[in-house]
């Protein structure tokens, strides 16, 4: 029973320690990486391998406490080689920069112990929209080791030093979800279990290690992989539930292990020769243990690791064959759309001039309505110098004005022209509060109310155009992935003027939300006329452009996720809406979202049919269109 310390067949017991197990090992010429190393059993585990020699990499979220923990363990280990370097598990962008640099450093790599964790937090999504347990738990890791392999596997080869990655696991591994992992559930909020989640991902940690040890063995790579449960020890893990945290830490003065006695399996299992050779086990208090059947369950592992890589690849391709980093013209390679008449809002600058660009270089005649001309004949130039034989018009449109589309709508249909596609691309991001001339909220007038009325004056034309020509007609609208996040109440009919509480944040989803339904109730009416005319709506993605030019905090977070590769170019930016444009899979398909040039889930307020009837009715009344 390990609260006497009886000692297992490793000659070490529960309370062993750290500095115990690794007793007369010299790690001289090792080096490892160690997750989570600036508190708790990392930082123990931290000070004790470079108590015996090994070179530790701390990689740690705050690399001010990091610093802290370093130059304290240099201050009892003056020979000690330690250095600190940034990782947030939570984030994929900032494991691959992490690993980047790491690769690119020409150290090697003798050890990887995936220690950071998170514990029974509430219901939140890491900054890839995953469960933020399982996405720091496991998927940061999970990357983490994926990324780091080849180093490992070159520094064994150059070294002939077994390499071992430890995994940080946990008893609470069984008291998962009954199912184990919920493969389709990952985001379930409504059925979220803080408790549940957490011995998820401590499953997730098990089932990691042994699917590691089969392709490594099957590699015949000189890496182990084992996991491991520290034991019961009072950590800050439990922060995010004050009143157990209090208790735990209360009575595991007295029988809970402290950090020494926390570190020392996974310090065993990183350095003693006794697990040499050792791999896909499961550990506690130094010794072997047993997980439950699930953790030992080899087609689980085997579809876990399918399911982490398809969550952690950044140029994973979507049914259409199409990912997030596809540009524009990639995803319309090949595409012939001469005769092709497209009408593109905002057209001169970002995503809206890639957009008109790539459609004028596959042939397009392409009209850019823009509200300020000068830049969008600046732009037009721009494009005629790449694409001398392009099919370029610019038109003035200010779609804060319903006088403004009016008299666009009246000048194009008495032109006699075709049109094919209407993509409606211009909008305005996190105003402050601010009337439009009509009197209606900027953000709901200019992203909805203008496009809305757009759409009206010029649906007749596409109807004649797509008849007579047989070419199906395409409306294409921006939207956002932010739809959901705005006014609980989703439009707020009776408050869009409502100045004493508006949040400019609030409203910019008001009015993505309102791009979604209106899509969605365009394609019902267009459907029930049985006219050949598609309506979908897209997330271009998270793109550096002037949109957040009113908000200097949404402006400096486009600039810090740039840096983190977190944002698209504006390339790949415009390539949903030129796949919706002229991409021949689209044939057909109606009233629905698409992100990565994939179709996407909308929130269950943008399929709500009552409101999309309500929202049309409402915006027609404000613009006086029938």
């Amino acid at each position: 029973m390990w609260i006497f310390g009886w000692k297992g067949p490793s000659g070490f017991s529960a309370r062993s320690t750290a500095e115990e197990v690794t007793q007369g090992i010299d790690g001289t010429g090792l080096t490892a990486v160690v997750t989570g190393a600036s508190s708790g059993l990392g930082l123990e585990t931290t000070r004790v391998l470079a108590l015996r020699g090994v070179h530790v990499v701390m990689a740690v979220r705050n690399t001010d406490a990091g610093r802290n923990v370093k130059e304290e363990i240099l201050k009892e280990i003056p020979t000690a080689k330690i250095d600190v370097m940034e990782l947030d598990l939570s984030s994929m962008a900032s494991v691959r920069k992490f690993a980047s640099e790491y690769n690119s450093s020409g150290q090697p790599l003798h050890i990887l112990i995936n220690n950071a964790g998170v514990m029974a937090t509430p219901f939140m999504l890491s900054q890839d929209n995953i469960e933020m347990q399982f996405a720091t738990n496991h998927l940061g890791h999970f990357l983490l080791t994926n990324l780091l392999l080849e180093t490992m596997k070159k520094t064994t080869k150059e070294s002939n030093k077994e390499g071992r990655i430890v995994n940080l696991s946990s008893e609470a591994h069984r008291f998962a979800y009954t199912e184990g992992i919920r493969f389709d559930k990952i985001n379930d909020e409504s059925g979220y279990s803080s408790m549940y989640a957490y011995g998820q991902s401590k499953l997730a940690n098990i089932l990691h290690a042994n699917e590691l040890t089969r392709r490594l063995k099957a590699e015949e790579i000189n890496i182990t992989a084992n996991s491991l449960h520290p034991g019961s020890i009072v950590t800050n893990l439990l922060r995010h539930h004050s009143y157990i945290n209090a208790i735990a830490g209360f009575i595991g003065r007295l029988v809970l292990k402290n950090v020494q006695q926390g570190a020392a399996t996974e310090c065993y299992v990183a350095l003693h020769p006794q697990v040499k050779g050792v791999s896909g086990e499961y550990f506690m208090d130094s010794n072997k243990a047993n997980p439950t059947l699930q953790a030992k369950d080899a087609e689980l592992a085997k579809k876990l690791w399918d399911f982490s890589v398809s969550l952690t690849d950044p140029n994973k391709k979507g049914p259409s064959g199409f990912s997030s980093w596809s540009t524009a013209e990639e995803v319309t390679e090949g595409i012939d759309g001469s005769g092709v008449t497209a009408i593109v809002t905002g057209g001169s600058s970002g995503i809206l001039a890639e957009t008109s660009r790539v459609l004028a270089l596959r042939g397009v005649h392409v009209f850019m309505v823009v509200r300020n001309t000068e830049a969008g004949e600046r732009v037009k130039e721009a494009i005629l110098t790449e694409v001398p034989d392009a099919k370029v018009d610019v038109r003035e449109l200010d779609l804060s004005s319903l006088e403004s589309v009016r008299k666009f709508g009246a000048n194009y249909c008495s032109s006699g022209l075709p049109l094919n596609f209407l993509v409606n691309n211009a909008g305005l991001g996190a105003a402050p509060f601010k009337l439009s001339k009509d009197g209606t909220e900027m953000q709901f007038a200019t992203n909805h109310l203008g496009h809305i009325l757009l759409t009206q004056l010029l649906l007749e034309i596409m109807k004649t155009t797509s008849r007579e020509s047989k070419v199906e007609g395409r409306i294409v609208n921006v939207s956002s992935s932010l739809h959901p996040d705005g006014y609980s109440e989703g439009i707020r009919f009776n408050k869009i003027n409502d100045e004493a509480r508006h949040n400019r944040y609030y409203a910019y989803a008001r009015s993505k939300l309102a791009n979604l339904v209106h899509t969605n109730e365009l394609t019902r009416r267009l459907k029930k006329e049985g006219v050949k005319i598609t309506a979908n709506s897209r997330h271009p993605g998270m793109i550096f452009t002037n949109i957040g030019r009113h908000d200097l905090l949404l402006s400096c977070f486009f600039g810090v996720s740039g840096l983190f590769n977190k944002t698209k170019t504006v390339p790949q930016g415009a390539a949903t809406s030129c796949f919706l444009a002229l991409n021949p899979q689209v044939k057909g398909v109606s009233g629905e979202y698409f992100v990565d040039s994939n179709v996407g889930k909308q929130s269950s307020q943008a399929k709500d049919a009552d409101l999309a009837k309500k929202l049309w009715d409402f915006s027609l009344s404000l613009t006086n269109a029938k």
